[in-house]
């Protein structure tokens, strides 16, 4: 928030200089992120009378001037303004001056001498809302009478140093000028004089001219206006228009001004209506029906949202409560009775309504932090007696003022040993009653016992912390006694999810992948693209109340687009193979947890393509870690809509579907804009870990050697070929060490809708080595077990 220090001035002396200003702030507080001097380019800028204005002699628009600009001996100027004459004042920059566009330097024009510029307002950095004048088509004419050589910095109130001040969401009350007047009248010692607040009217009543009416008082807890009759719209005084333009706004005209100069200088956003234009004189604070519409002060047309809170009358709405105004009831020229409306509005509201149109203005930026209701009719008043000091118009006795719950201010008992044990530091009672008095609370002091009522316009005090606070920050923070560090550091280490986590990592990372990260915030339509069907649970997902936007509507339900936009993005940038993961944690939008919470759990998946990404080669993969963990599951068909059909499986132990193995549908794939083949995994980390079993004894090198055989079946096509490894498996018994699938072969030696599946198989005895006979018993176990349960048969 920027503020001129000549506003706060006003109301609190600054006897020290704007840098030590500045420190003073910081250390009771109040966030200053810095002061910048507004005049600093206008130095050597004075004003300058033309003596003399001849044409020049070789040129048809140049003219050849000589000035006074109070130094004895006048200036010769060349200047090719076309409203340049005599005996006008005017902005003279001299040798040496640095103006927005350079540094004036002396120089010749066409042969003739020129010892400076005499210059527009935007050529001094002054726009016409601030000084009037023809902008860029001449220079700027002082309307007044100044003496020559008198620095126009002060002429234009640039003789000035802005304050930046950064103020903390939990103290809205400082968002104006007032607030960091008190601030400073408390910091620098010195008295506050608010101003007292007396206003004339006319004849008249206010019922006479306009009627309220609020619906909802949860989101408008008060709502107060006044009426001005006979408004005779014109120019802004120069002080107020010089207040603004310190504060970043531009002047538009003397009542629309005095609604932004009360805001600045008391925190309250207020509105002017124009009453001829707000049918019947009939305001209504009410929610936005459907189908509403609202063009806005800036000449947008917005479609409302249900639910956003409005400022109607009785053909529709009229403005975004405590957001902006509507452009039927704006003032102009031709006004002649307006409303003037300050309210208090639900912060929760205000932030849903401002974000979920896109509309961010100073006034929703206040409501948004919190206006207290109890000084809404301090700021209505102040906007009236400014009316009656310009003379804009003439107020109409009376006021409407909707206020059925008023706030009262916050009271405390509290115990001043807490408060000096909390903050660390010995503060005597007195000295607390003295901090406090000087915020202006009010204080008991009863021995260690204070009772105290917060100012009605604090709405961040609550408990004896708050208290705490007041007190340690002009008390000194540096009163603090620095201490060293005590106790031991103990040994860290990691719980068993981390140790989890790192043993996978690990393997994942051997194995050559790459881990990737991705936001846990995804869309709907991210979730439709994987083709589900519509009862899959996965589209059920956690909705985000204020979502950033489209592309981050809900909480995941499954890594998977995360991991495939990731994927695209690599293949899409060149990248020929690759191999990624993603472990991260999905939010289940149906279960809940004991705290009504949704459960949260964490998931594997894997993403391949290029050399050495295909099915088998990721499914070994995804076998190993389960190998890993000590788990030998079985191997069955899977029915997942986003991949291939013939190419994917599951992996099951105990009835539990540990990962999901195959190759990304191509459908699914053209939808994330990939044009390659590419194998996913999603391995359900809870159940893996669940059904883990530790590593057994050490076994001692087989004494016995080993005895391979390979083995061709011919079976069905359509047969799964995980099944038959695993009856093979049980039939030949712990004598069979291991079994391995090591070729598929499709073709007319085998006949049609057949393939040959060859297995490599390794027997083994741990006490004795194996006969000829004993592996042929084996073989025809393993050839029986085919026959019966798949009807394979042997490759002939």
């Amino acid at each position: 928030m920027k503020v001129s220090m000549n506003w706060i001035k006003k109301y609190a002396d600054i006897p020290v200089s704007a840098a030590e200003y500045e420190s003073r702030m910081i250390m009771t507080g109040t966030g200053v992120e810095g002061t910048e001097y507004l005049g600093s380019h206008l130095n050597n800028v004075v004003v300058g009378k033309v003596l003399t204005c001849v044409n020049h002699p070789d040129s048809d628009h140049l003219h050849v001037c000589t000035v006074d600009v109070g130094e004895g001996e006048p200036l010769q100027i060349v200047c090719g303004a076309p409203n340049v004459k005599e005996s006008v004042l005017v902005p003279v920059a001299k040798i040496g001056a640095e103006l927005p566009g350079g540094t004036i330097k002396k120089g010749k024009l066409r042969g003739v001498e020129s010892f400076g510029m005499l210059c527009s307002g935007p050529e001094i950095g002054v726009p016409v809302e601030l000084y009037p004048s023809v902008g860029d088509a001449g220079l700027l004419i002082f309307n007044e009478e100044y003496a020559p050589g008198t620095p126009v910095a002060g002429i234009f109130g640039l003789d000035d140093t802005v304050v930046d001040f950064e103020i903390l969401a939990n103290r809205p009350d400082c968002l104006c000028v007032w607030g960091v007047s008190r601030e400073t009248a408390a910091a620098m010692g010195t008295e506050l004089k608010l101003p007292e607040i007396t206003v004339k009217e006319a004849d008249g009543n206010i019922n006479d001219y306009a009627k309220v009416d609020v619906t909802d008082f949860e989101l408008c807890p008060r709502y107060a206006a006044k009426v001005v009759k006979n408004v005779r719209i014109g120019p802004s005084p120069a002080w107020m228009r010089q207040y603004l333009h310190a504060a970043g706004m531009r002047s538009i005209n003397n009542i629309v001004d005095i609604t932004n100069f009360v805001m600045l200088e008391t925190g309250h956003p207020m509105h002017a209506f124009d009453l001829s234009k707000v049918k019947n004189g009939h305001i209504i604070v009410r929610k936005a029906e459907k189908g509403e519409t609202l063009t806005t002060l800036d000449g947008k047309h917005y479609d409302l949202p249900e639910n956003a809170l409005m400022i109607c009358d009785e053909n529709g709405p009229t403005g975004l409560a405590g957001i902006m105004g509507g452009e039927e009831s704006e003032i102009t020229e031709n006004t002649k009775e307006i409303l003037f409306e300050c309210a208090s509005f639900d912060r929760t509201s205000i932030r849903l309504t401002s974000r979920a149109m896109g509309i961010r203005t100073e006034s929703s930026g206040r409501f948004e932090r919190g206006v207290s209701a109890a000084t809404v009719m301090d700021a209505l008043l102040r906007a009236c007696q400014i009316v009656n000091e310009l003379d804009a118009g003439d107020v109409v006795p009376g006021v409407i003022d909707l206020y059925p719950d008023p706030v009262k201010p916050a009271e405390l008992t509290v115990s001043c040993k807490r408060i000096s044990h909390r903050a660390g530091v010995d503060v005597a009672p007195e000295k607390m009653k003295e901090i406090l008095e000087k915020l202006l609370f009010k204080v008991e002091l009863n021995g260690d016992e204070m009772k105290i009522t917060a100012p009605i316009f604090r709405q961040d005090i609550d408990q004896e912390a708050d208290i705490c606070e007041e007190v340690l920050r002009y008390a000194g923070y540096d009163l603090i006694p620095s201490t060293r560090l005590r106790g031991e550091t103990p040994m860290g280490g990691k719980n068993t999810t981390l140790r989890n986590r790192d043993r996978i990592c690990s393997f994942l990372t051997g194995e050559g992948f790459y881990e990737t990260m991705t936001f846990s915030f995804i869309s709907h339509k991210s979730i439709e693209q994987l083709g589900l069907d519509a009862d899959d649970k996965r589209h059920s997902c956690v909705s985000i109340r204020n979502p950033l936007g489209e592309d981050t509507q809900c909480m995941r339900t499954t890594l998977l687009p995360g991991v495939l936009k990731t994927l695209s993005t690599n293949i899409n940038g060149g990248n020929e193979n690759g191999r990624i993961y993603e472990m991260g944690d999905v939010f289940d939008g149906i279960e809940r947890t004991g705290e009504g919470l949704p459960v949260q759990s964490t998931m594997l998946t894997l993403g391949c393509w290029g050399e050495g990404g295909d099915f088998f080669s990721v499914r070994g993969i995804v076998e190993m870690l389960l190998k890993r963990e000590g788990i030998k599951p079985e191997i069955l068909p899977a029915d997942e809509k986003y991949l291939h059909p013939g190419r994917q499986a599951k992996l099951i132990y105990e009835g539990n579907v540990l990962a999901t193995v195959g190759e990304l549908h191509p459908d699914i794939a053209a939808k994330f804009d990939i044009d390659s083949r590419v194998c996913i995994a999603e391995v359900n980390l809870p159940q893996v870990f669940a059904n883990a079993t530790p590593m057994g004894t050490v076994k001692s090198i087989a004494r016995f050697p080993a005895v391979s055989r390979d083995i061709a079946l011919v079976m069905a096509d359509e047969q799964p070929v995980g099944p038959v490894m695993v009856a093979i498996e049980k039939a030949c018994g712990k004598m069979l060490e291991s079994i391995r699938l090591f070729d598929i072969f499709r073709g007319i030696q085998v006949g049609e809708g057949k393939k040959s599946v060859a297995f490599s198989l390794i027997f083994r005895a741990e006490d004795h080595t194996l006969t000829e006979e004993e592996i042929s018993r084996l073989m025809k176990k393993a050839l029986k077990v085919s026959k019966e349960q798949f009807d394979a048969e042997l490759r002939s």
